[in-house]
């Protein structure tokens, strides 16, 4: 039985990486509210709890816990660590943190050890390089059918509708992983002398080459619009280096899951000048290793680096001896090449895996190789003492002490609280977000029905901001409908006072779950500014919380923008002068902030000034109905300007 159970999680530990390798590319499910990353996550995060268990049951079996030490090891525990403890000290969302980034990077350390130290043959490197590029060419069949409308001819779904879905979860994300893939293709189809393999791996490459081509041009401008919205590189850079202004951002980062409010924080100021960035909020940078320092800091990205720069750099020390070797050529150039995405591009999922599974099959290969910085270490309570091999069959007459089985079993305990903890949080989330999916199902045909699987939702998953947030605009929109209404009863109304306070409510929880985030503040300021006049106190609140999101995102004009007709609204005119002329300063090329001046001084019947700034904001004003508006605007300004006074128009200086 014990040898039973011993080859099972060995073949188990053996295949997860060509799983990995495989199906995260590829897989995605329509169940839930984001089809593609979300699932994916999952999939990993199930993987590893499958490794982790085989590697406690091999481990029983041979009574002893077996470690395989290499360049990456070290480093990777590290980057755990780095995660882990910038989740709990320093994120303001430490349940997201936790269960987001750090969980996803945890589960694929695991993988990396436990398949590592109880592998050591060429059918799992091998498995791996073939579970890669038979991903990537099933995904430059799909890119190639779906383009040529095909696809849609087969399966009738809405998703293939939009001619930028791929299974990966987008463009870019294909990209970075086929690219990598077809790189390693042409260099494994060079060193090869197998004529078959030689033959199927430039058919595959033939494929990627057509399907990389087609999502070239899908991410390209269309019709003179951009498509493809990233951080740019200088403005990524400029928001890691602030980090290192407080010695804990600047070692662990801000905590992971959290860059979008590092971003709206120290978001520099010439991104306004950017016609078509300024509005974007952006919940990562441009690189993927830049988005590591903002978030787990200089120990979080030093330590990713080293584990993929150590075997790069052993594996070009050691090029000359196995420049013949197809699948070491293979993973080196996958390894590179997939470097250099987190280097230059917001790297997903889909590219992490990519490296890490190339990192799992390389060390195995450095294990053939026998290469010093790649040992096995063998934890046991044992006095057994002889040496033996770690990869031999379990001989049926062979016996251990009872102390040998101590370590396994404390080991087996650990990794069962902390899959059943994993668990206990991620089985509810996974539920809320198909709850939550099926709410926006039902939303046009089924109001009542989509009210309460909103509401299951965010019982489900009572961490995630996004339900609470969701549940506020619902609760804001039912109450106006019933305030707007004529003659309404008194019940009505007392419905009316009741969804004003749950959407209070709802708006407070999300700004409560997500403190730091300005969305959640903006959209308290966005209801309590809907009830004024309505509800006691509501032009306070409103005033507050814009002044909170201000804080948390001091760069944006939209929000003084907001503020200033908060102000307006409010009858103080004074104040939103200078909050309209503060907007002007944070970007001047933008129309509205003008007319809005313009519409106040006209107002204060300051006719000259309404002129001035009605066409200060024509000049950044793009030919449209609205062009011709605010050109009949200027025409009526001129003639309530008395001819004497044209002379004595003010100066362009704002208050």
């Amino acid at each position: 039985m014990r040898g039973k159970l011993d080859q099972l999680s060995t073949q188990i530990l053996r295949f997860i990486p060509l799983i990995l390798a495989f199906l995260t590319p590829l897989f995605f499910l329509p169940t839930t509210t984001d089809f593609f990353n979300f699932n994916k996550f999952y999939l990993v995060s199930f993987l590893a709890s499958l490794s982790l268990i085989a590697w406690c049951v091999r481990s029983l079996t041979r009574g002893k816990v077996t470690i395989t030490t290499s360049p990456s090891f070290f480093p990777l525990i590290a980057l755990s660590f780095a995660n882990i403890v910038s989740s709990v000290w320093l994120s303001p969302v430490k349940h997201v943190s936790l269960f987001g980034q750090t969980a996803l990077l945890t589960s694929l350390v695991i993988i990396f050890i436990t398949s590592t130290s109880s592998q050591k043959n060429r059918t799992l490197i091998n498995s791996v390089i073939f579970g890669l590029i038979s991903s990537a060419t099933v995904l430059s069949l799909v890119t190639i059918l779906h383009r040529f409308d095909i696809l849609s001819k087969v399966i009738s779904s809405d998703l293939l509708s939009n001619k930028s879905f791929n299974p990966t979860g987008g463009i870019l994300p294909a990209l970075a992983f086929t690219i990598p893939i077809l790189i390693s293709s042409i260099g494994y189809l060079i060193v090869s002398k197998n004529r078959l393999t030689k033959s199927l791996f430039f058919a595959s490459a033939i494929f990627m080459i057509v399907a990389s081509l087609i999502n070239l041009t899908l991410i390209l401008p269309q019709n003179g619009k951009q498509v493809l919205f990233l951080l740019p590189y200088r403005a990524s850079w400029s928001i890691a280096v602030d980090t290192f202004k407080n010695w804990q951002t600047a070692l662990l980062g801000s905590g992971p899951e959290t860059y979008l409010t590092t971003f709206t924080r120290l978001r520099p100021m010439y991104l306004n000048l950017n016609n078509t960035l300024w509005v974007y909020r952006f919940p990562e940078s441009g690189s993927f290793i830049l988005t590591l320092i903002t978030t787990t800091g200089i120990i979080g990205a030093l330590s990713f680096l080293i584990s993929f720069t150590k075997p790069i750099l052993i594996s070009i020390k050691h090029r000359a001896a196995n420049i013949d070797n197809p699948s070491f050529v293979f993973l080196t150039l996958t390894l590179i090449s997939t470097l250099l995405t987190f280097i230059f591009i917001p790297a997903g999922i889909v590219s992490i895996v990519l490296g890490f599974v190339s990192l799992i099959a390389l060390t195995v290969e450095f294990k053939l190789f026998g290469l010093r910085g790649v040992k096995d270490i063998n934890l046991s309570i044992s006095a057994k003492s002889e040496q033996e091999s770690i990869y031999h069959e379990l001989s049926k007459s062979e016996h251990y002490s009872p102390s040998a089985f101590i370590l396994p079993w404390i080991l087996t305990l650990a990794s069962t609280l902390l899959i059943s903890i994993y668990w206990f949080y991620a089985l509810p989330a996974y539920a809320a977000s198909v709850s939550s999916r099926q709410a926006g199902e039902l939303v046009k045909t089924n109001s009542v029905g989509a009210y309460l699987k909103a509401i299951n939702a965010q019982k489900l998953d009572p961490f995630n901001s996004t339900y609470p947030l969701s549940l506020s605009q619902f609760y804001k929109t039912i109450a106006i409908a019933i305030l707007n209404k004529k003659d309404a009863t008194a019940e009505e109304k007392k419905n009316a006072t009741e969804y004003m306070q749950r959407a209070i409510d709802a708006g407070r929880q999300t700004a409560t779950l997500d403190p730091l985030n300005v969305n959640s503040h903006e959209n308290l300021a966005n209801i309590y500014q809907s009830f004024i006049g309505s509800a006691d106190g509501a032009e306070n609140f409103a005033i507050a919380h814009l002044n909170q999101a201000i804080i948390l995102d001091p760069s944006n004009p939209r929000l003084r923008l907001q503020f200033g007709i908060l102000f307006f609204n409010l009858g103080d005119t004074d104040q939103a002068i200078k909050l309209f002329s503060q907007a002007i300063e944070l970007k001047q090329n933008w129309d509205i902030p003008y007319y809005n001046l313009s519409a106040i001084y006209k107002y204060k019947k300051d006719f000259p000034r309404a002129l001035q700034y009605a066409k200060a904001g024509l000049q950044y004003t793009q030919p449209s109905d609205d062009y011709n508006k605010v050109l009949e605007e200027i025409k009526s300004l001129e003639k309530l300007i008395p001819p004497t006074s044209g002379s004595a128009t003010p100066s362009a200086t704002t208050k």
